[in-house]
């Protein structure tokens, strides 16, 4: 019981010191639709390897962009605007991928190297401090595979 008790302290402080991380640790993409405010179908113009998007984070909500890469293709994930992040989901992903800007999941190029092949869920959110608040940022998001 004294075991159990501790366990349950430690898992308690992580979930209160992790918000971002604790908003985005549902894995794959077998999400309630009430949980993502817009689910968008990536799409790459002709010729093109990237496309660009913009949104607003209501809440708790979060933007969700759907696409298919292969394994070892490379995903730049560019985002400007209000406080945000970008988090990676995949089905065979332990758990989610910070692919921001300054997330140590990048190389030096900025690119994350997908390490499967199949659809991934790329989600926009914000940390839950900034969603009680009230807050709503704005965003552009330029997503590139190579």
């Amino acid at each position: 019981m004294k075991k159990f008790a501790v366990a349950s302290l430690i898992a308690a402080a992580t979930i209160v010191a992790s918000p971002v991380v604790m908003a985005a640790s549902n894995n794959g993409s077998s999400n309630t639709s009430s949980d993502a405010a817009k689910t968008v179908s990536v799409k790459f113009a002709k010729g093109a390897s990237s496309a660009n998007y913009s949104g607003k984070i209501k809440g708790n909500k979060y933007d969700s962009y759907n696409f298919y890469a292969k394994k070892g293709q490379k995903l730049n994930v560019t985002l400007s605007g209000g406080n945000v992040e970008p988090y990676l989901f995949n089905k065979k992903l332990s758990e989610s991928v910070n692919v921001g800007q300054y997330s140590p999941e990048v190389d030096s190029n900025g690119a994350y190297t997908l390490p499967y092949s199949g659809q991934y869920e790329l989600r926009i959110l914000q940390p839950r401090s900034q969603a009680n608040q009230g807050k709503s940022p704005k965003y552009w998001l330029k997503i590139a595979i190579r």
